[in-house]
């Protein structure tokens, strides 16, 4: 079997991988155009209907979001590539976003400041799910 890091692609290869890459490309598109506000609901509807598993309907539309994504398998070709990747060092945008919020929240929020608001806005979640849920409430009042 030929190494594909050393194989030669004929030029009808590459035709049919780049016509390939551009419909999977707009499936992909259309998949994250449909998960954006269906990510948001998902994630309202946790944080109102589920006091004890707030993220439960958001992680879920994740995992399906991942799921189509190996599915779909955008970058599968890349196999074909001759030359190393190049190495981010486990670096992703997840690292760079939580290194910019720590920067961010280190010069422009007070620690105290932020504790309170996140208390009232807990405290507003819980009254949002006591009015959704009030069987749910009283079970869990019973259990304690």
């Amino acid at each position: 079997m030929e190494n594909t890091k050393t194989k030669q692609h004929s030029r009808s290869e590459v035709i049919r991988d780049t016509i390939v890459l551009q419909l999977k490309l707009i499936i992909d598109g259309i998949r994250d155009l449909a998960l954006m506000p269906v990510c948001f609901f998902a994630a309202i509807a946790g944080l109102t209907l589920h006091r004890e598993q707030p993220g439960r309907y958001l992680y879920r539309i994740l995992s399906y979001g991942k799921t189509s994504e190996n599915w779909i398998g955008l970058f599968d070709e890349a196999s074909k590539d001759s030359m190393q990747p190049v190495d981010l060092k486990d670096n992703c945008l997840d690292e760079l976003i939580k290194k910019t919020q720590s920067a961010i929240e280190s010069k422009y929020i007070d620690e105290d400041k932020k504790q309170k608001l996140m208390d009232k806005l807990n405290n507003t979640l819980d009254e949002i799910n006591t009015k959704l849920n009030p069987l749910s409430t009283l079970a869990k009042e019973e259990r304690e």
